[in-house]
């Protein structure tokens, strides 16, 4: 299984997820989002300026460099990862909200990591022709699906249903099967990786779920699905960056190694999101207060 196999394999993940995106947004979802002005700008600047900024700042600070500085602001500047939308359901968020967030996420994660990737003390970075076709390539990789499935939903909603199932348990299996092969190739570097990555990648994990937090949320289920859908970047797309990069194997397992830090922070967060609206449920007026 090597590079051009692996490569492979996070194209069909990033057209998997795409596609199981797309199969669960609609036009008016998308409409609905855009009558929310405040909320949809609020969001999205958290994603796309606040969340790379911290990574950008945090690697200045704690003075990392190289591999792991670049894999960390990758990871930080995608956002709209292919998971937000189920954390957001179990940690009973408002999914039209985290749905259509995340496919305009997705899209303008691509803006994103290009941009910001240039910001981390990194020389490795692939620029120029090589990595604008690459950006170009991976926007036609994300909408085609997105637009399909959209269209899928609106012409064939019970087909799109059956779609979405399929390709979301297709992008679970071949994210489990990549991040398997890379951790089991790799498994005795994540040692390499220095105390304050780890430190960082919790730090930046933190710094997604206080989007909880965001002005211009009306609701505490939004506040809940913007958290989840701010918490899981689209790593995804981060790790198709990272191979482009002098440090291929050394980008991506920081990368991998983010991935398992954000998904444990965000499974423990989501014990207090389900508590508050369960106490929601039983008091309304005290969850509000």
């Amino acid at each position: 299984m090597g590079p051009p196999v692996v490569t492979a394999g996070l194209v069909m993940l990033l057209v998997a997820t795409m596609l199981t995106i797309g199969t669960a947004l609609t036009v008016e979802g998308f409409t609905t989002l855009l009558r929310r002005p405040h909320t949809l700008a609020a969001a999205t600047a958290v994603n796309v300026a606040v969340v790379p900024a911290a990574a950008v700042a945090l690697v200045h600070g704690l003075a990392l460099d190289g591999p792991v500085a670049y894999g960390i602001v990758l990871a930080a500047a995608a956002p709209g990862g292919g998971t937000g939308t189920l954390l957001a359901y179990h940690a009973r968020g408002d999914l039209a909200l985290g749905v259509s967030l995340q496919g305009a996420l997705a899209v303008l994660g691509l803006l994103a990591v290009p941009a910001w990737s240039l910001a981390a003390p990194y020389a490795g970075a692939a620029i120029g022709g090589a990595a604008t076709a690459q950006v170009v390539a991976m926007l036609i990789a994300q909408l085609i699906p997105i637009a399909a499935g959209m269209w899928l939903r609106a012409r064939r909603p019970t087909l799109a249903e059956r779609v979405h199932e399929l390709s979301r348990r297709v992008a679970d299996l071949l994210l489990v099967t990549m991040t398997g092969y890379v951790l089991a190739t790799t498994a005795t570097q994540l040692a390499a990786i220095p105390a304050t990555g780890y430190a960082t990648f919790a730090l930046l994990s933190l710094v997604c779920l206080a989007a909880y937090a965001t002005p211009a949320l009306a609701t505490p289920a939004a506040r809940r699905a913007v958290a989840m859908t701010t918490t899981v970047r689209n790593l995804s797309l981060a790790l198709l960056v990272a191979g482009l990069s002098a440090d291929a194997t050394r980008v991506s397992l920081t990368v991998l190694a983010y991935a398992l830090v954000m998904y444990a922070v965000a499974a423990l967060a989501l014990v207090p999101l389900r508590k508050s609206a369960l106490l929601e449920r039983i008091s309304p007026d005290a969850s509000s207060a």
